[in-house]
């Protein structure tokens, strides 16, 4: 079943990319990030072990067949020789062969079982990695996309500035606005080269985040599309609540672990149990018992051996505590990560409601700040209004838009770990969000 839910996360996502491309986009970056991510690699690598393990105990079920051979040089002195006794050195030969099959061994048995469960655990912990790349990559690409959109609204808002104080320097030096005026222009254009640097830093650093994915630098990305089409919000945080709870691969994983704890105690307890093995040996030998000389001779021997552990100073009783034990924290583990999953849940359900709403808010927001500014930039022409009203109205323009943006990404990466935290995340969310919102 897990097996089956990793695929649609891994296959179709081998596109060939490159960053020398002028602009890659969202599933390109995931792309490149499943390949490059080392918490990816561990975990696949990871489930390898875990296939190898349960390879491993399976074999102790089967047949066990060994063949053995031994040549020695003996040499028999007698301190005193009897008839038919005597001092002398000869060559030896013994070949062996054994063949063992397990009938019951409840410890083998249960471990069998527990290194199954084990894999189980892999595959959801590689899930889980594999889902939580995709919600960082989300995160990181559309903090690039912020970055950069502040950087071109402090840039146009930079220009705009420097031309008003271009402007309020030439009325000033004619004595046609007051010193307060010019001095309010020359702080506001300060203030925007300082504030772009900034943003350019940010920038910066927000692509050298997304670098640490993908394992090598980034330029430029695809922006959002004019026209984006948000993926809608469905379904309520109670069935969200219930998807998580029966889909996360984080919380699955964990119910797993708890499984594979369990067939850990019943595999401890087995050494309490006899063991019981169906044994055929043959053997060739010219070597009799201490090593005296025999005429050659082929033994042949089947049976079964019946073992019964009566005391190990109490090692057994030990490891069986231990195991208990360890169940125990395995089922205060899942339940800590049961809580922080509903938790999870409800955070990126509220979030979502609230940046749906704020997006609406803030487009409206854009609106009247650009009308605000239109309008003051006009009253400034009637003598209506002073220089730093006009950059006070661009700099509340440049700030709604900013907060629309802001707002946009945060639902999209909200609406991301929502999917993600419900276990229903694969690489066609991906793929479809990156083709409806990415500009390509």
């Amino acid at each position: 079943m897990l097996r089956k839910r990793l695929l649609p996360l891994a296959l179709g996502l081998f596109v060939p990319v490159a960053l020398a491309q002028e602009a890659p986009g969202l599933l390109e970056i995931y792309a490149l990030a499943v390949d490059e991510d080392p918490r990816t690699s561990i975990a696949r690598h990871q489930v390898d072990v875990s296939r190898y393990q349960k390879n491993t105990a399976r074999a102790e079920l089967l047949p066990q067949a060994s063949i053995s051979m031994q040549f020695s040089d003996n040499e028999v002195d007698y301190a005193e020789e009897r008839p038919g006794q005597t001092s002398g050195s000869y060559d030896g030969e013994r070949y062996a062969f054994q063949v063992r099959q397990m009938l019951f061994n409840w410890s083998t048995i249960a471990n069998r079982a527990r290194a199954a469960k084990v894999v189980d655990v892999r595959e959801a912990e590689l899930l889980d990695a594999m889902s939580q790349l995709s919600v960082d990559v989300a995160e990181r690409y559309f903090g690039v996309l912020l970055a950069d959109d502040n950087v071109r609204l402090l840039e146009a808002e930079s220009e705009l500035v420097e031309g008003q104080t271009r402007q309020t320097e030439a009325l000033y030096e004619r004595k046609l606005v007051s010193i307060t005026d010019y001095l309010d222009t020359r702080a506001r254009a300060d203030q925007v080269r300082t504030d772009l640097i900034e943003a350019q830093n940010g920038a910066d650093l927000a692509r050298e985040e997304l670098s640490l994915l993908i394992g090598q630098p980034v330029a430029a990305l695809a922006p959002l599309r004019a026209d984006a089409s948000l993926p809608e919000l469905e379904s309520t945080l109670e069935l969200w609540a219930a998807r998580a709870l029966a889909g996360n691969p984080a919380l699955v994983g964990k119910q797993e672990a708890v499984l594979a704890a369990r067939e850990g105690v019943s595999q401890q307890g087995g050494r309490h149990l006899p063991t019981v093995d169906l044994v055929y040996s043959y053997q060739r030998s010219d070597v009799g018992f201490d090593n005296l000389a025999s005429p050659k001779r082929d033994t042949d021997y089947v049976g079964i051996n019946v073992n019964f552990e009566l005391f190990s100073g109490g090692a057994t009783s030990s490891r069986i505590r231990e195991a208990w034990s360890n169940y125990y924290i395995a089922r205060d583990e899942e339940e800590a990560v049961r809580r922080e999953v509903l938790r999870r849940v409800r955070g990126a359900w509220l979030n979502a409601q609230s940046s749906r709403k704020r997006i609406d808010a803030a487009a409206l927001s854009v609106k009247s700040a650009s009308t605000a500014y239109e309008a003051t930039n006009k009253a400034l022409g009637l003598g209506a209004a002073r220089s730093a009203d006009v950059l006070n109205a661009l700099h509340l323009r440049t700030r709604a838009e900013r907060d629309y943006q802001q707002a946009l990404y945060s639902y999209l990466f909200n609406w991301l770990s929502l999917q993600r935290e419900g276990g229903i995340l694969d690489a066609a969310d991906i793929r479809e969000l990156d083709s409806k919102i990415i500009a390509g």
